[in-house]
């Protein structure tokens, strides 16, 4: 699905034009599972949603940061290529496009997991952001979300 929706970010006039993140993508097109291609949609819109990926999985978690930061991209090289320049890994990228200075990235994936998650995997993603992601204000996540890891032992 990825690699057609870079596919057609360089071959249809539609998608070129409407510039979409992975996740808009949906409201426009429809995957095709029998044909493994995006088709435009022709019926009411609908939301997309891009899979969950922990932080501990690395590169997987820097691309999908990447994928909800830039528009249209036309392939994995063209995330990489940041003003001209082409970075060796997805985080590089991240972090020249300043999406890792503040803890906002990680704000919006705590956000977006406490209406996926219960709370114990809620807790264990939590404890690997402070591990692996190095938050700059970890009290303030703490503070803000709580009552969301915390629901279980009410």
């Amino acid at each position: 699905m990825l690699t057609e929706f870079f596919r057609m970010n360089k071959t249809n006039a539609k998608a070129q034009n409407l510039k979409c993140f992975y996740r808009e993508f949906p409201e426009n097109f429809v995957w095709s599972f029998k044909f493994k291609v995006w088709i435009e949609r022709k019926r009411k819109k609908a939301n997309g949603r891009l899979v969950t990926v922990s932080p501990r999985e690395r590169e997987s978690y820097y691309l999908r940061l990447l994928l909800t930061h830039v528009q249209a991209p036309t392939s994995f090289d063209d995330l990489l290529t940041i003003n001209g320049q082409k970075m060796n890994y997805f985080r590089d990228a991240a972090l020249v496009l300043g999406l890792l200075q503040s803890d906002t990235y990680i704000q919006e994936t705590l956000e977006e997991a406490v209406v996926f998650q219960m709370p114990s995997p809620l807790r264990l993603l939590f404890a690997t952001i402070l591990v692996h992601c190095s938050p700059a204000y970890p009290q303030f996540l703490w503070d803000k979300f709580e009552l969301d890891l915390s629901t279980d032992y009410h």
